[in-house]
């Protein structure tokens, strides 16, 4: 086996560097004292999907409170059927109107979970008395009740968790969870019987797609994979596509010798319904990949241009494959990789099909 590589699934450390003995300012306020919660993150699908452990945590220990999310419009479909919220809401982009909308609500505690100042600043605008999140990027630890250091050098979830742990709150369980609605498990069964496909055999997903290009292993790497896991599974494949990726669909689909369906046009909830069903998902590092280990599908991840620290997915069902021998592979922001392009294509190209079907060989799926 290449050395070079990894196989199996990457392991980062939970590290929660920097928010010991926060909890003790928050020691004062008493779980039934607080019934008006206000969690805010403005972020992209797999961000999104992300944050959900902390939800989770808040209500294990705020049990009857009444909490809300604020998110980044096209994204409340992500947790609107969450069953630990109470209700979602969408960022307004007139200011007075969403100052109104959280006045109305009488929210007592804002937990803000990205480094923003002016997400910090509407909730003071909007009088809620506790703020709790993130020193940010130009305010530092003003306007907040209780300021957490921005620990990046840790995974995305607990990154987020060292917030709710600030306060004392318990936040050991950081998997992602994206519950699916009744509607949207209604159309994915109906869209998988149009489409003639069964459970009956497996059902294997691949994401060709990345929002950037230099994320993107090679459309003919996919194809070659696409028809060896028909071959040697039966599989039935699924070809899976953000707003503007029809095109690289079209692409892998061409080079196919088996006929695979692609899936254009899907809601982030019709989405995860489809994963949910899918026996495997192969992606990309990019959001529907992080939707994967949400709803629970084994899901194997292919990393060329991101911090695996920070976003390669830890828990146990999935795995990924990535160059080991790339140091910037856990010391670049996501920010950091555009200007290395270079690297990133050389670390896809590093990676072949006969890898990641060794890879899916070894994951229990």
């Amino acid at each position: 086996m290449d050395e070079s590589v990894y196989y199996g699934v990457f392991r980062c450390s939970a590290s929660t560097v920097g928010v010991s003995g926060y909890g003790r300012s928050f020691s004062m306020l008493q779980p039934e004292q607080v019934d008006r919660i206000l969690i805010v993150r403005l972020a992209p699908l797999g961000e999104t999907v992300l944050t959900t452990p902390v939800i989770r945590a808040l209500r294990q220990h705020y049990r009857d409170a009444y909490i809300a999310y604020m998110v980044a419009p096209t994204r409340e479909d992500l947790v609107s059927a969450n069953p630990h919220l109470n209700e979602v809401l969408t960022y307004q982009a007139s200011i007075p109107r969403l100052i109104h909308q959280l006045v109305q609500r009488k929210f007592q505690m804002a937990i803000v979970l990205q480094p923003t100042f002016r997400l910090v600043f509407h909730t003071f605008l909007a009088r809620i008395p506790f703020r709790v999140g993130f020193e940010t990027n130009t305010g530092g630890k003003k306007l907040l009740s209780l300021a957490v250091p921005n620990n990046t050098a840790q995974h995305e979830t607990q990154r987020y968790l060292d917030v709710v742990r600030a306060m004392g709150i318990d936040g050991t369980d950081d998997e992602p969870e994206v519950f699916i609605d009744r509607v949207s498990s209604a159309w994915v069964s109906n869209f998988l019987e149009n489409q003639r496909l069964n459970d009956n055999k497996p059902i294997i997903g691949l994401n060709p797609g990345a929002a950037t290009v230099y994320r993107r292993w090679h459309a003919a790497n996919f194809a070659v994979l696409g028809d060896r896991l028909h071959e040697v599974y039966r599989a039935q494949i699924i070809i899976t596509t953000g707003p503007r990726e029809g095109e690289l669909a079209a692409q892998v689909a061409e080079q196919m010798t088996c006929s695979p369906v692609i899936v254009k046009q899907a809601t982030p909830m019709q989405l995860g319904a489809l994963l949910q069903r899918c026996n495997l998902y192969i992606s990309n590092d990019t959001g529907p990949m992080h939707l994967s280990t949400a709803v629970k599908t084994p899901t194997v991840a292919l990393f060329g241009a991101s911090n695996l620290i920070q976003w390669a997915p830890p828990w146990g069902r999935h795995a990924v494959v990535a160059r080991k021998a790339c140091e910037f592979m856990k010391t670049l922001s996501s920010k950091e990789w555009d200007d290395h392009p270079e690297r990133a294509r050389e670390n896809l190209e590093a990676i072949t099909p006969d890898m990641v079907m060794r890879t899916v060989e070894e994951l229990t799926w």
